[in-house]
């Protein structure tokens, strides 16, 4: 008799897509590795920055929410956009999420495994350590684990968001007892981009705003649970939006408290940056000691490679549901389709972690030129980051498309802000024109490749 080849239905529930989806975010990950790019950006306005992107992204969840409620699809990327705009549109977008965005995903999320294992190592032991050592752990292990099927992937998801989440409420907590007598709402005005016009203040809240949507990337994870999940049409719009929302706050209340602790001084906070931003002691790192001691900052240490990790494992599992999904819907090989009796799609996790190992090698090899070892891990996470973050925009634009369609006015409105947002984040962020020469040449080429499977 010959296998069924299916992911294990209802082994999911709504509390396993609401933190599968906090996991993709990577609340420590995001705000150990990006604060000091807001910072540098918005300086003493960045909980305002926080604050509008929060609203924005709220617009872009929306199309996922709309669309959610109405499909479950491991391959969901593909799936609402194949139903609403047509299946070759679908596949377009299924591979720019999938090749282009997951898979350069995996890899700048191992390589930030690298980059903070070190920072952390070095914060709380003074030790240097190699982080191409590190880089391969979360390769290893999220593997393995993945391989056993979603139930350990989700478990684990649920341990690490719960405690990271606890300690950097604790960090927020005794950072406004400890500087109550600077409590205001000067950071949430514009006067703390220190510009000197109204135009230059816009333009600096506009550069925050770029920087702090990275921190949300990953909401969307849970819906390539749609095949597992427990009435997956009412669970994972519910989850996903909700676990928005609430990383937003944290954001919002974490940002704020970095901003109490540096001071709205223009001088401190450039300090601040130089030093995120260069090879020596991350300042996140620092202010974390001031307030939890050195067992506090050994404990944000291990739970930020935690939530690299957990981010990883995510990532992982939804990328490979992608391709599982894709491979049922004929569009890849069949030998994708097949899973282990673990309910786990094997060939599609093999292939995921193959290629996003790849992706390593090639954006350290760009970075070659970067001077230390550790200046070009760096460069090589940032460099993999801008790339993939592109493809990205251009994935959820197409959903905000699709959820245009579906909807009455109030609706398409919200859409439209939507896709207004990602199209500014996407011309602000192609810094290189390398980038844009890139996005064209992978756009035919999935064309190309579309009509190939067609004539099949």
């Amino acid at each position: 008799m010959e296998k069924e080849n299916k992911l294990q239905k209802n082994s999911v529930s709504i509390i396993g897509d609401f933190f599968n989806s906090l996991a993709g975010q990577a609340p420590t990950y995001s705000i150990a590795g990006g604060t000091a790019l807001i910072l540098s950006t918005t300086y003493a306005s960045s909980p305002l920055a926080m604050l509008i992107t929060l609203i924005g992204v709220l617009t872009i969840v929306y199309s996922v929410f709309i669309l959610s409620k109405r499909f479950s699809h491991s391959a969901s990327f593909y799936y609402y956009v194949s139903n609403v705009l047509g299946i070759p549109t679908g596949y377009f977008n299924g591979i720019v999420y999938t090749i282009f965005y997951s898979i350069i995903g995996i890899g700048s999320v191992a390589i930030a495994f690298g980059y903070l294992g070190y920072e952390g190592i070095y914060a709380s032991t003074g030790i240097k350590i190699n982080p191409l050592i590190l880089i391969v752990i979360p390769i290893i292990i999220a593997f393995i684990i993945a391989y056993f099927g979603i139930k350990p992937s989700v478990k684990s998801e649920v341990f690490v968001s719960i405690i990271e989440i606890g300690i950097l409420l604790l960090f927020v907590g005794f950072s406004f007892i400890y500087n109550k007598q600077n409590l205001s709402l000067a950071p949430f005005t514009l006067k703390g981009t220190f510009a000197t016009s109204f135009r230059g203040e816009l333009a600096a809240i506009s550069g925050g705003l770029i920087f702090a949507i990275t921190y949300f990337m990953g909401f969307e994870v849970s819906t390539q649970l749609g095949e597992e999940s427990k009435d997956p049409n009412k669970a994972i719009p519910i989850s996903t939006l909700l676990s928005t929302i609430i990383m937003g706050i944290l954001y919002i209340l974490v940002t704020y408290a970095i901003i109490l602790n540096v001071g709205v001084n223009y001088n401190a906070i450039n300090s601040f940056v130089s030093q995120a931003q260069g090879a020596g002691l991350n300042p996140v790192y620092i202010l974390m000691k001031k307030y939890l001691g050195n067992p506090g900052l050994i404990i944000f240490s291990i739970l930020t490679l935690f939530s690299v990790f957990a981010c990883y494992l995510a990532t992982l599992n939804a990328t490979a549901r992608m391709i599982y999904g894709m491979s049922k819907e004929n569009l890849l090989h069949k030998k994708f389709e097949e899973v282990n009796k673990y309910k786990s799609p094997k060939n599609a996790l093999f292939l995921s972690t193959l290629l996003s190992s790849v992706t390593i090698v090639i954006f350290y090899l760009i970075s070659l030129d970067s001077g230390s070892l550790i200046n070009q891990t760096y460069n090589a996470m940032e460099t993999a980051y801008a790339i993939d973050s592109l493809y990205y925009v251009i994935s959820l634009a197409l959903l905000s498309v699709s959820a245009f369609v579906l909807t009455k006015i109030k609706g398409k409105i919200i859409s439209i802000i939507g896709l207004v947002i990602l199209m500014i984040t996407f011309y602000y962020s192609i810094v290189n024109i390398y980038y844009l020469i890139a996005i064209i040449l992978t756009a035919a080429l999935i064309i190309f490749s579309y009509l190939i499977i067609k004539r099949k």
